[in-house]
């Protein structure tokens, strides 16, 4: 289970990568067309490093509860198959 929550960590911090970089490229591309407006570019940048820090910031707790159901989901279904579920 612990591989799991491993799992979304990593899969948060690599979706939060691909976002930075999408972005980045999407404002140069942006403001190589608009002429050289590049007036707020390191603004521009901080709020995509916002972003993504709150992208990670989300997706690693979500794996907490995520292991913890499936550890419980496994351990119930086997003291059912050893008969000692007890309600």
């Amino acid at each position: 289970m612990e591989s799991i929550a491993e799992d979304i960590g990593k899969f948060g911090l690599a979706s939060a990568t691909i976002i930075l970089f999408v972005l980045v490229i999407r404002m140069i591309a942006v403001n190589s067309s608009d002429s050289g407006n590049w007036d707020d570019t390191a603004g521009d940048v901080i709020e995509y490093v916002i972003i993504c820090i709150t992208v990670i910031v989300v997706a690693i707790p979500e794996g907490l509860p995520l292991a913890v159901t499936l550890s419980l989901a496994f351990s119930v279904k086997k003291m059912l198959i050893d008969q000692n579920l007890v309600r």
